[in-house]
């Protein structure tokens, strides 16, 4: 599966082979959403829930304080049933407002899979089916994370700034606390519901880096601490730089403090478990 993944499908078998990864899940997305007018796919969202009857997408309006809640509002509209959106009195972060999605979707009891993904779709929601098909594929595999790795086959936009950055501070991470992993910061990722609920109830302390803090957090659950390979990190096929992005050089800065907030709240290796 792993040399197979160099080389990308036409969209039409790729929509087809999707179709049946999906099938055999109840996959619920967290969709955080912060000014997202100018951005948000209507198009794209509607399409994909009318391809995948068993995806639900719950999405989060963080405070926003320009035209996201009305967009938001006519996507549920038009799905009811599977298009939801949770408004927020007022902007808490991204890392709050996923954490409040995921607990949001945990509660509903319906879904096996639950996950979150970025707004601007830079990766493009078919790819939620690729990551279905790991989780078929491997029992072990508990955690399907999304990587930006530039592969023949792949359309991945680079910004140097940001694709830099990237590489020296997931190397940061591998070294600080034993993570074999090429992109945190990929804005797509999927877990078994079953292994997110210890480790959402208590709010980050991190914001702009809140996606490593949640993967130390399921690293020290004792059932996954006794699976080797309970996480996969999946090339994804398309990541797309979308115009109007949030990330600046001050929240590239503040992510490193976010990251000495990490290492002074759980220490440099995974000695307490979670049950």
């Amino acid at each position: 599966m792993r040399s197979q993944a160099l080389y990308q499908l036409p969209a039409n078998n790729r929509e087809k082979r999707a179709r049946k990864a999906i099938m055999d899940y109840h996959v619920g997305l967290v969709v955080p959403c912060y000014n997202e007018e100018k951005r948000l796919n209507v198009k794209a969202y509607l399409s994909s829930l009318s391809k995948n009857v068993k995806l639900t997408i719950l999405f989060v309006n963080d405070g926003s304080s320009d035209n996201t809640l009305n967009i938001l509002q006519k996507i549920s509209k038009a799905e009811p049933e599977r298009a939801m959106y949770l408004s927020l009195d007022r902007n808490k972060g991204k890392a709050e407002a996923v954490r409040q999605g995921i607990c949001h979707l945990l509660k509903m009891d319906t879904f096996e899979i639950i996950g979150y993904w970025d707004a601007d779709l830079a990766v493009p929601l078919i790819e939620v089916n690729d990551f279905i098909r790991v989780f078929q594929t491997y029992p072990d595999v508990q955690a399907v994370i999304g990587s930006r790795v530039h592969l023949a086959g792949r359309a991945i936009e680079h910004v140097n700034l940001r694709h830099y950055f990237g590489r020296v501070f997931a190397t940061i991470i591998s070294l600080t606390f034993g993570f074999k992993i090429y992109d945190t910061q990929c804005g797509a990722k999927l877990f078994y519901s079953k292994i997110l609920e210890p480790v959402v109830k208590e709010i980050f302390c991190s914001n702009w880096i809140f996606d490593v803090e949640l993967l130390i957090r399921l690293s020290r659950i004792d059932f996954l601490r006794r699976k080797e390979n309970w996480l996969y990190e999946y090339p994804v096929h398309e990541w797309k730089n979308v115009s109007d992005t949030k990330r600046t050089f001050l929240a590239y800065i503040e992510s490193f403090f976010d990251y000495f907030k990490l290492v002074r709240k759980y220490g440099l290796s995974p000695k307490e478990l979670i049950k």
